[in-house]
């Protein structure tokens, strides 16, 4: 072998690692660089090829390899295409490729799913609020019970002064949303002892006196959304600050709330995006179908 086909085979065995380096410079997240050099490590893998340009046939083939050898859904099968279609793009770009070859008829339609936006349970809930109270001090278990029982983004929570707090005859929450927009929500029984027990316990904080907001940090500060986010990443895979968020909507119009109602309180800008709570969980659809079945 000739000293020029040496370079010609590096180079291309060098191309998913320019690639690699590209969406790094791109600021991808980890994750999504090794998601993504993966699905294209397979796709060459399939055709017992080192990484190189894409060639139009070779799509059409893969995705009959994945629907049919691989059994994948659409779903995924359109996961591998985007990856495919990034690097495509990749060489293109760098000049190593003149055409795109993934085409957008090469997605497979999906039917949308009008299910709810979370399919964690209460019993997970409750385990999940048990580890809190257990392991992590007052101030993060009620800073979890408060998004269960409003509904509040964690920013929103954060920003909680205690001048918006009104706990007279009608107990409600001066909120700040998206785009400063304010709003004023009322508030639940469990919700304003929540708050009530938050008070009495930010005096434990030494410089909390200094500071305007119901939950402060060690040093008095406005608490950082990050704090909350790692408090919920160190217990659970899988709940969020915003699935505490949906959680309450769900329960919300379960329980006879209207929607209207939820979408002053959750402070959506447009009803559309509130009527999302209104479809079925996964658990619900299930218990449907058994319920209809006829032996």
């Amino acid at each position: 072998m000739n000293m020029s086909n040496m370079n010609n085979m590096n180079a291309e065995s060098n191309y998913l690692t320019q690639y690699a380096q590209h969406l790094a410079e791109q600021n991808k997240a980890n994750n999504t660089i090794k998601s993504y050099t993966k699905d294209i490590e397979l796709f060459f893998k399939y055709f017992n090829l080192s990484p190189n340009i894409i060639l139009r046939d070779q799509i059409k083939e893969y995705k009959d390899h994945l629907l049919t050898v691989k059994n994948n859904d659409a779903k995924s099968v359109n996961r591998s295409l985007s990856a495919i279609k990034s690097y495509n793009e990749f060489l293109v770009l760098k000049e190593l490729q003149e055409d795109l070859v993934i085409l957008s008829i090469d997605y497979m339609k999906i039917q949308k799913q009008l299910t709810s936006p979370t399919n964690t349970n209460i019993k997970e809930i409750i385990r999940f609020m048990n580890k809190i109270e257990k392991n992590e001090n007052k101030r993060n278990f009620h800073i979890v019970s408060l998004l269960l029982n409003t509904g509040l983004r964690i920013s929103e929570l954060t920003n909680i002064k205690l001048t918006d707090i009104m706990l007279g005859n009608k107990k409600k929450l001066r909120i700040i949303g998206k785009g400063s927009k304010q709003r004023i929500i009322p508030i639940n029984d469990v919700a304003v002892e929540i708050i009530k027990l938050a008070i009495e316990n930010r005096n434990n904080y030494k410089y909390a006196e200094n500071s305007l907001y119901l939950f402060v940090s060690n040093k008095g500060d406005k608490l950082n959304t990050f704090t909350i986010e790692r408090i919920f990443n160190k217990y659970s895979d899988t709940i969020t600050p915003h699935t505490c968020r949906h959680i309450f909507a769900t329960n919300f119009l379960r329980n006879g709330g209207s929607l209207v109602a939820l979408q002053q309180i959750l402070g959506h800008s447009s009803l559309s995006t509130t009527q999302i709570y209104l479809h079925p969980s996964q658990d619900d659809v299930r218990k449907s179908m058994n319920n209809c079945s006829i032996r």
